[in-house]
């Protein structure tokens, strides 16, 4: 079903509003649904030595109902370009929030995240401002590049872009969180990559930022706690006892799950073997239960929700959709790829959860939420010429 209508304030020309893209939904909820009953039984056993078996159950569905509210709402009743009015504000409020838990923030292995609402002790929740930073630099650097789309081919307007990209990624690295300053440097590298003419002239530069990266970090000149990590990642083995710890009881699972798992809720590596196994590393336990079948079914739903995704950003009726599609589909394929990384031990550790899937409200509600966008993009499409 489409309905054409005619001049509007949202577009110069005709637009077709569409039906949303049903196949995102589905591949959302699906694995909403099938993170919702990973959390549970990968912290089943952990709580309920508490006493209080469901506890990280009812936090994380708390926060999956609030991101299907923010889903609905972007979905259906925020026109995307009315979002994007508000690019500035929500830039602004993200990175006020960055600000403020570099002072006031909850550290949690060695990395100052959170923001409690309420008392230390028992917070009546807590939410992560760096989850709300990847929307708003998507926003912020889309509606930057819309306003005037040759600003990306002059110097001073090319230094716009990098200090809009740098304030956020500086202030999420003051709070040492590694993986979040990836995530956002990377998804500003793919917007600024596709609003750009100068095909090779990004691609010599990505390149050579990889490159200096992986130099620095290969080489030692990091030191510390990098370097240790970059040590376990070439040898977890023989890190079993430190920073390889993790990796080693990931790896396990993954290599006892077999083809069809053991079974789900019969996971051994969550009995206290895998730290926190809900959160960053849930796809191990996922693969231990259901086994590469499982595994290979979720990594499906992926694909199939970055396919879709991707389609959504190229048949964008304007540049300013296509560009926040990117960046909200980039961001799903880039935390895919690097927390299953991860997990496998591909690339070295690095704490980034699995969208839908691994525990944290704020991150579930985010993501839902960025569905809701994506969706919303998905109403209004190129005219197909006749």
């Amino acid at each position: 079903m489409q309905q054409t209508i005619q001049k509007t304030s949202y577009f110069d020309n005709k637009i077709v509003i569409r039906e949303y893209d049903h196949v995102i939904f589905v591949c959302a909820m699906v694995l909403t649904a099938i993170g919702l009953t990973m959390v549970l039984s990968a912290s089943s056993y952990t709580q309920m030595q508490t006493g209080n078996t469901f506890g990280l159950f009812t936090q994380q569905a708390i926060g999956a109902i609030m991101g299907l509210g923010a889903l609905v709402f972007f979905g259906a009743f925020l026109n995307y370009q009315r979002l994007c009015q508000l690019a500035v504000i929500g830039y602004i409020v993200a990175n006020g929030l960055l600000v403020y838990v570099l002072f006031f923030g909850r550290e949690v292995n060695g990395a100052t995240r959170w923001i409690d609402i309420g008392s230390a002790a028992n917070p009546i929740f807590s939410f992560q401002p760096s989850e709300l930073a990847k929307i708003a630099l998507v926003l912020m650097l889309s509606v930057y590049i819309n306003r005037d789309k040759d600003r990306i081919n002059r110097i001073w307007g090319l230094f716009g872009y990098i200090v809009l990209t740098a304030v956020p990624v500086a202030l999420v690295a003051m709070g040492r969180n590694l993986s979040t300053v990836i995530i956002l440097s990377a998804m500003s590298a793919i917007i600024l990559f596709l609003a750009s003419p100068y095909f090779w002239r990004w691609i010599i530069a990505g390149v050579s930022a990889v490159s200096v990266g992986f130099f620095a970090l290969t080489s030692g000149l990091l030191g510390g706690m990098r370097g240790s990590r970059m040590a376990a990642w070439e040898d977890p083995f023989a890190f079993s006892q430190g920073f390889g710890f993790q990796t080693v009881q990931s790896l396990l699972a993954v290599g006892s799950g077999g083809l069809f798992g053991r079974g789900l809720g019969n996971s051994m590596q969550k009995r206290y073997y895998l730290p926190e196994a809900q959160n960053d590393f849930i796809f191990a336990i996922i693969i231990e239960e259901l086994g590469l079948f499982g595994g290979g079914v979720i990594l499906l739903l992926f694909g199939i929700l970055i396919w879709r995704g991707m389609r959504v950003a190229i048949n964008a009726r304007t540049q300013l959709g296509m560009m926040v599609a990117t960046g909200i589909t980039a961001m799903f394929a880039l935390q895919v790829l690097i927390n299953v990384g991860v997990v496998t031990n591909t690339i070295p550790n690095t704490g980034i959860p699995l969208p839908f899937i691994s525990y944290g409200g704020t991150s579930i509600a985010v993501m839902l939420g960025a569905v809701g966008i994506l969706l919303n993009i998905s109403r209004y499409q190129k005219v197909k010429q006749m």
